[in-house]
């Protein structure tokens, strides 16, 4: 059975961001549902970034990394927009994270 999402999202057209709220746990399996909804809210308004808050949310390390990957070369992957499509995005770990991704590092 796949992990549900549940997410919130805030626009704040005059700070020319938004943010979108995560719930449940996210997973590389349905993470791409989770990068259709950020190339959906970034096409709001041009320039407009996207914060991915997963403070209320599990993730899998792969799919943390593979969203960190997208923020450090602001495009979408290609699988979700081919034509490589451009997203100012910032992700907000949940608590504990980046001492866990550490250790998985070290470890491998």
């Amino acid at each position: 059975m796949d992990p549900k999402l549940r997410v919130v999202v805030h626009v704040d057209i005059d700070r020319e961001s938004a943010q979108i709220e995560v719930r449940g746990h996210v997973t590389t399996r349905n993470i791409v549902a989770l990068y259709s909804l950020v190339r959906r809210t970034s096409s709001l308004a041009s320039g407009l970034g996207v914060i991915i808050n997963l403070q209320h949310a599990r993730i899998e390390a792969a799919a943390l990394q593979e969203l960190h990957n997208c923020s450090a070369s602001e495009h979408l992957p290609g699988y979700v927009a081919p034509e490589g499509e451009g997203c100012r995005l910032r992700v907000i770990d949940p608590p504990g994270t980046a001492v866990a991704l550490a250790l998985a590092g070290s470890a491998g």
